[in-house]
């Protein structure tokens, strides 16, 4: 599925924040149902302190290190210092989480596969940006969206990030840090959230597992 990035839109009249409550609720939903019409498998409004933010989600990242450590970035260490993540995130009230089944989950599990993945990660980063656009052209101006497994597999997987040797990223709007690079504890999310999920590694016997699961979230007001 393609999103369609960059439409036009009517911007609304900036509000203060007193006056966002009372169009905060179907603002909401509106994203919502975005975020299922953009193709996300299921979507949910949370509570904003649902979002756990935990150094040894960063640390995971390094121990066993990840192959995209370093390589954009979107990934750590470029990301945030986690207490400023921690310090800006307890500033949020709402947020927009989504998920997209991924089917088959060999496609996650197996560390050979790593290209059948990429147009779920796409989908995924598209679909936070986009939402992330409607926020910020009704007034929620500090809207954030983030993605999943960072944005080099998906976008520059064959060549080297240009931002790190000094040049402007390709797709500045598209590239996403993922949930985990931001030191978020996406297991405990969804768990709260009420959906399955399964650690899925290359031990993982995927006729064990029903489908993998990629998340995206929008943090916004």
């Amino acid at each position: 599925m393609v999103v369609a990035l960059g439409a036009r839109k009517k911007p609304r009249l900036f509000r203060a924040e007193e006056a966002a409550a009372e169009t905060i609720t179907p603002d909401l939903e509106r994203y919502r149902q975005a975020a299922l019409e953009l193709g996300a498998t299921s979507a949910k409004i949370i509570p904003a302190h649902w979002v756990t933010v935990d150094e040894r989600v960063r640390l995971k990242c390094y121990i066993p290190r990840c192959m995209y450590y370093g390589a954009s970035p979107s990934c750590p260490p470029f990301t945030p210092d986690v207490d400023l993540i921690r310090q800006a995130f307890a500033r949020y009230r709402w947020a927009i989480l989504f998920k997209i089944d991924a089917i088959p989950a060999e496609d996650f599990a197996d560390g050979e596969r790593k290209t059948e993945r990429i147009p779920v990660i796409e989908l995924t980063s598209d679909i936070a940006g986009e939402v992330e656009n409607m926020a910020f052209h009704d007034g929620y101006h500090l809207a954030i969206g983030l993605g999943c497994d960072g944005c080099k597999l998906a976008f520059c997987a064959r060549e080297r990030c240009q931002v790190l040797d000094g040049g402007t990223c390709k797709f500045p709007l598209r590239s996403r840090p993922a949930l985990e690079g931001m030191a978020i504890d996406v297991y405990n999310l969804v768990t709260k959230a009420g959906w399955d999920v399964y650690p899925i590694s290359r031990s993982t016997d995927p006729s064990s597992v029903p489908c993998a699961i990629s998340v995206g979230l929008i943090l916004v007001w």
